[in-house]
């Protein structure tokens, strides 16, 4: 089977777990299609694709909500279908939701000096 006769297989799997109206199958499938050049285990891509639909997520490159990343679990087997979710992608899940209205997020790194001056002002970090 082919990779985009396997993306397209799951098109009703995406569907009944959709749960954002943005979220459209006939974008999605493309953008899964884009991101697999190889074939994979089938089953790892089913779940991959349900869940985006569940979250109401993007694979959409620009948005960078989430992305398909292919993992081996083991010598000589199919690499697995992982859906690694961002951070842009959990703002997005936690603004939508109503969880919360607005969110930032910064890189801090162990013994930095790190002092968070508002959202207005850029913050004071120290290497």
């Amino acid at each position: 089977m082919s990779t985009t006769d396997l993306v397209l297989s799951n098109e009703s799997f995406f569907k009944n777990a959709l749960c954002e109206n943005e979220v459209k199958w006939e974008q999605e499938s493309q953008f899964a299609i884009q991101a697999l050049s190889n074939e994979y285990c089938a089953d790892s891509l089913q779940n991959a694709i349900i869940n985006v639909a569940a979250v109401g997520i993007s694979l959409n490159p620009a948005l960078k909500h989430a992305y398909l990343v292919p993992r081996a679990v083991k010598k000589g087997q199919a690499p697995v279908i992982c859906l690694d979710i961002s951070y842009m992608g959990l703002l997005h899940i936690a603004m939508q939701s109503g969880s919360i209205k607005w969110g930032q997020a910064k890189i801090v790194y162990a013994n930095d000096t790190y002092i968070n001056n508002g959202i207005d002002k850029a913050p004071t970090h120290n290497q």
